[in-house]
């Protein structure tokens, strides 16, 4: 673990031959003055100098000035502790660590340029900051911004969301779970990695078996010559049998198919005949109809007319039995048709590849000039079973690192603990909880359903929880806790007063803490200041509390003055510094 204390801040332009300097306490720090007079300008200037680029948009004013940055700070770790000098200028940052060499970096206002990669590094390693984020398809070490996130609550949004008040982490999965877990000193984010890690690399080799698997199928090369070397091996027997039996009952199917629509033809042909006779007989009545040849009546004697009885039942009989054969042939073709698809189907599934040995006439020589593919068949043989193994391997691995059950339970005990920090804290400012389980629980709340001073003060016993709870972490950096506006400007004054005797309780047992209010004396005539910020420091803070003001409370965009008071030796010697190669 590591603790760092801000000693004090230089900012100065030679241009303008203006410039601001201060010292810090280390315990409580209140930065006053009016509203727009450079009291978040201060803060912000203290991140900026650090290399944290988050709130570089913000000084673009000072900036124009060609002003460097000075932050001197120590650092306490457990081997001992030592001095640091952050000193900046747009895009050069020199730092120095106790007595050792000076170190430069140029180039670290963008976040992605290498110079910036290299400074990260260092000050990540130097403060002991390992938290790891994961970003699309890769886990990467987290940005500096991640660092300073639960010591700063900015003016901005602060005091309305959730750790937004420093940084962008839309594009990192997961990033409130591994920052909650990171900051209450959960050690599961290594055994998440690892599980991550692990499963990623499963994913890949299931795709390289897939790749490996589509290749062979679909490579008719790869097919011919497999089947080749089994065929000169005496091995594609079996194979040659099945195809034999398969077309044997095809060609009798087609015999059988051809067989039935012969019959069907001649049945219904049949049948169109006797449709013809049986009119035929109806129009040729004994002593009733004539001959339809010479015209004469026909017979009519009782023997012709019992044959021509006999002839049209004979004839009826014989078209209904014609009728029936049709329907029970018509039956059977389609029954040999539907074997007939299913059989062309599996044959021209399973059998295609016999085609290509049949149209390039395969020989044993022919044979010979597969070895490359049969060589490459191998190949792929060896390396799927490797692909394989891995992945068994992997299975065991990822089955023993669990299914994070375990790291739900520290997470409740976790929450658990938080809660009840949350609560008296809220208590001590006249706020109660929402009642809904997701505004109590760390690891769901993501903002609070109230709004005006409640919400302000929420976010406030909210904020100083969460900075309790990483305190508790053995193995967490410490930076000093910088709290930006801690009034909004609809505060009642009994609110203010509740809210300074809560940060009198909080900072007693705290480490080092920065905060800012709006303070306006006006002229002499004024009868409604704010407050007196030197009889708030004498009733809730201790005596080394500091009190920083910004334009003697009166001006507005004070942060720079040429009446300030700044030793020229720290000015050369900064200067200097930043001159080192």
């Amino acid at each position: 673990m590591s603790k760092l204390i801000i000693k004090s801040l230089l900012v100065y332009s030679p241009n303008e031959e203006k410039g601001f300097h201060t010292e810090f306490s280390d315990s409580v720090n209140i930065i006053h003055g009016r509203n727009t007079s450079g009291k978040s300008t201060l803060i912000q200037s203290i991140i900026y100098a650090m290399g944290i680029n988050d709130s570089k948009d913000y000084l673009n004013d000072i900036n124009n000035n060609d002003v460097f940055f000075r932050l001197d700070c120590t650092i306490e770790r457990t081997e001992g502790s030592s001095n640091l000098i952050f000193i900046r200028s747009d895009d050069t940052l020199v730092l120095q660590k106790g007595d050792e060499p000076a170190v430069r970096f140029d180039g670290i206002n963008g976040n992605n340029s290498f110079e910036y990669a290299k400074y990260k590094e260092l000050l990540s390693k130097l403060i002991g900051f390992d938290l790891v984020l994961q970003k699309q398809t890769e886990l990467v070490s987290a940005p500096l911004e991640a660092a300073i996130l639960p010591y700063y609550i900015s003016q901005s949004v602060g005091w309305v969301y959730i750790r937004e008040s420093i940084g962008d982490y839309r594009f990192y999965k997961d990033f409130k779970l591994d920052y909650l877990d990171y900051y209450c000193g959960i050690e599961s984010g290594n055994e998440r990695i690892k599980k991550y890690n692990l499963e990623k690399e499963k994913k890949e080799l299931n795709f390289e078996l897939n790749q490996l698997d589509s290749y062979e199928a679909k490579n008719e090369e790869l097919k011919v010559s497999k089947l080749l070397d089994e065929r000169f091996k005496g091995e594609a027997e079996n194979y040659l049998e099945s195809y034999q039996r398969l077309n044997e009952e095809l060609s009798a199917k087609e015999a059988e198919h051809t067989k039935l629509c012969n019959k069907s033809s001649m049945l219904k042909g049949r049948q169109k005949v006797l449709s013809q006779i049986i009119t035929n007989i109806k129009n040729q009545r004994p002593k009733v109809d004539q001959c339809p040849t010479c015209n004469q009546k026909l017979p009519g004697d009782l023997k012709e007319f019992y044959r021509y009885t006999q002839d049209v039942n004979d004839a009826i009989k014989e078209k209904a039995r014609v009728k029936e054969n049709i329907k029970s042939t018509a039956t059977k073709l389609n029954s040999t048709e539907k074997i007939l698809i299913s059989l062309r189907k599996k044959i021209e599934k399973d059998f295609s590849v016999l085609r290509s040995l049949k149209s390039n006439n395969i020989t044993f020589d022919s044979w010979l000039d597969h070895n490359t593919n049969l060589r490459m068949l191998k190949n792929i043989s060896i390396k799927k079973a490797e692909c394989k193994k891995s992945i068994d391997l992997i299975d065991t691995n990822i089955e023993k690192l669990g299914d994070g059950a375990d790291i739900d339970t520290v997470r409740k005990l976790k929450e658990k603990e938080f809660l009840s920090i949350f609560k008296r804290k809220a208590d001590i400012l006249g706020v109660k909880l929402p009642k809904e389980l997701k505004y109590q629980q760390l690891y769901s709340i993501n903002s609070f359903p109230y709004q005006g001073v409640e919400l302000h003060q929420l976010l406030m016993a909210y904020n100083f929880a969460f900075y309790e709870m990483v305190m508790q972490a053995p193995t967490i950096h410490s930076f000093p806790f910088l709290l930006d506006a801690i009034f909004k400007e609809d505060i009642d004054s009994d609110s203010r007063t509740n809210i300074f005797k809560f940060l009198s309780q909080e900072t007693k047992s705290s480490g080092q803490v920065v905060f800012s209010v709006a303070e306006y004396k006006g002229d002499e005539t004024s009868s409604n200041p704010l407050f007196n910020v030197d009889a708030i420091k004498s009733e809730y803070f201790p005596q080394d509390t500091k009190l920083i003001c910004i334009g003697d409370s009166k001006s507005k965009r004070a942060f720079l003055s040429k009446t300030a008071l700044i030793d020229s030796v720290l000015i050369h010697d900064t200067m200097n510094m930043l001159e080192v190669v």
